[in-house]
């Protein structure tokens, strides 16, 4: 099996080229695989690059995203545009990284070795009609708070955390809640939401544990979503939600029956009611839409477990 490390230059703070790209040809080296660095140049790159080597190889192949999750986002949808097997790794170099929090730690996949040494497993993904998903998709504050980071990015002196906080003061100054239509599986629900999170991995947002029980090989998708409520109230429940202590049990914990709804399922619709579009996430990447649907594809993909989170684990291999 040839293995190759697809490289976002621009992911995380600093060029991955000039002090990532030596110690992944040094780890392979030492592993004595076959092995091919590639460097994505513009947005979506990695999508045809993982398309292209998955075809080429007849799914053959291991390919690392090396970035953050909107990079490995790109190299399952290129494998799951390609209709072949090829196995995906993560080597985890961007702000979020919130795809391998469901495994363990992001740390936990640095280990260039362990992860070239690692298993495949089968996981699902998430049919969003606008591209896969891999870890989680929502509307509301969530997504109307990165959506804005952008703009405050650029702005001198104001990077990272500054940015966020920024970002999150603007959006709290602005009339909170959407009237939205959310169908889930047979269910619909009618009203004013604050946030819809539509979870296969556990967390977002850089650690935000939206659906701490999810589970990426069940076949179903985890759904939490909120009915608007004061700003008073913000504070406490996202301090929960941020941790997932909104849930205990498979349930929501009683302080929040009254405001939060949790669901599993296999099929989700959100359209707002209010006139005018919603914000969408998905896997991190923030814009405006008439809607937004997920679907959960079983077994989709393979994604390799570094062999040292592999060993002990009760994962399934088939």
């Amino acid at each position: 099996m040839k293995h190759v490390f697809i490289v976002n230059p621009v992911s995380g703070k600093a060029d991955a080229r000039k002090y990532l790209v030596p110690k992944l040809e040094q780890a392979a080296e030492q592993a004595g695989v076959d092995y091919a660095v590639e460097t994505t140049q513009y947005k979506g790159h990695a999508v045809d690059i993982a398309q292209t080597l998955a075809e080429r190889e007849d799914g053959q192949v291991r390919l690392y995203a090396c970035g953050g999750d909107g990079t490995l986002n790109e190299v399952f949808e290129g494998v799951y545009r390609s209709g072949r097997h090829a196995e995906v790794a993560s080597i985890p170099c961007g702000s979020g990284n919130d795809y391998v929090r469901t495994f363990g730690l992001p740390q936990d996949f640095l280990d260039f070795g362990s992860s070239i040494r690692g298993t495949a497993i089968p996981v699902d993904l998430i049919d969003t009609g606008r591209g896969i998903c891999a870890a989680l998709c929502s509307v509301g504050i969530d997504a109307e708070v990165a959506y804005n980071i952008p703009k405050y990015r650029r702005v001198p002196l104001c990077g990272g955390q500054m940015a966020y906080n920024l970002s999150i003061v603007e959006r709290l100054m602005r009339p909170m809640g959407r009237r939205l239509r959310i169908e889930i599986d047979d269910e619909v629900f009618e009203g004013e939401y604050l946030i819809c999170a539509v979870c296969n991995g556990k967390t977002y947002g850089g650690g935000y544990m939206a659906g701490p029980g999810a589970d990426v090989q069940d076949g179903l998708l985890d759904v939490v979503f909120v009915k608007k409520i004061s700003r008073l109230r913000i504070a406490g429940v996202l301090n929960l939600y941020k941790n997932g202590r909104h849930m205990k049990d498979g349930q929501v914990v009683e302080q929040f029956r009254d405001i939060m709804t949790y669901r599993r399922a296999k099929r989700v619709h959100i359209q707002p009611t209010d006139g005018g579009k919603v914000i969408a996430n998905i896997d991190g990447e923030c814009g405006p839409a008439p809607s937004l649907s997920a679907a959960v594809l079983p077994g989709a993909a393979r994604f390799v477990i570094p062999e040292h989170l592999f060993n002990g684990s009760t994962y399934k291999t088939v």
